[in-house]
């Protein structure tokens, strides 16, 4: 079953004087459970795609649909309220809050929702020894190497139990050992907790690990 299917997605960005094509008809579907590797050079779309599947940018055409969701309906509220349930986002740069510790960063998402403060901590407390990060919740992100970084990055998107984690390079900012620690982690969320996954990499022998490599170049789907 598709958790996730794009139907005619277009992108582009006008100016006055140029019109950039980003995506280019992609037609694509995510089985429930996959671990999706998308590849290609830098500028072929890829950070685009993973934008519009996460909800943070709208195609130009075309039909985004999320777990039987067509997302295109959904005021901006309800948007907003969808994507913080269904989807967990791991980016390059961590993108953590650096006025903040490690538990407060990770408890962020919940904040948006119907919660007590009991429930919140809870889940936190449980993400974060998930991720082998449980002594480090009082420490602030520059306390911590850059593979604790993303673990906390991980425990910030899983730990509001959505269903697809959308990872933009997750390993692009870590030497290979860190790297390897991270990737295991993704592997493991995927193969045991059962989350789908679409990772952006421009790494070929973390792809292999995965369970799909989809290939793009200008824009378009290759492969």
């Amino acid at each position: 079953m598709a958790i996730i299917q794009l139907s005619g997605i277009n992108k582009l960005y006008r100016t006055d004087e140029i019109e950039t094509i980003a995506l280019d008809n992609v037609n694509l579907e995510i089985e429930k459970g996959q671990f999706v590797s998308i590849m290609g050079p830098s500028g072929c779309g890829k950070s685009t795609l993973l934008n519009i599947v996460g909800l943070l940018d709208s195609p130009t055409s075309g039909i985004v649909t999320i777990d039987d969701t067509n997302t295109s309906a959904l005021s901006d509220l309800a948007l907003a309220r969808f994507r913080n349930a269904r989807i967990g986002f791991v980016f390059q740069s961590f993108h953590l809050i650096d006025s903040l510790n490690v538990f407060d960063n990770v408890e962020l998402p919940l904040t948006y929702r119907s919660m007590s403060r009991g429930e919140r901590k809870e889940r936190v407390e449980h993400v974060l020894e998930r991720v082998g990060l449980s002594h480090r919740l009082r420490h602030r992100p520059s306390q911590l190497s850059g593979g604790q970084c993303q673990r906390v990055a991980i425990a910030r998107a899983i730990v509001g139990t959505p269903g697809i984690i959308l990872a933009d390079e997750p390993t692009g900012n870590l030497d290979s050992h860190m790297g390897a620690e991270v990737m295991e982690l993704l592997l493991s969320l995927n193969e045991n907790d059962g989350h789908t996954i679409m990772m952006v990499t421009h790494n070929e022998e973390q792809a292999r690990m995965t369970s799909r490599i989809i290939r793009f170049f200008d824009g378009r789907q290759i492969q």
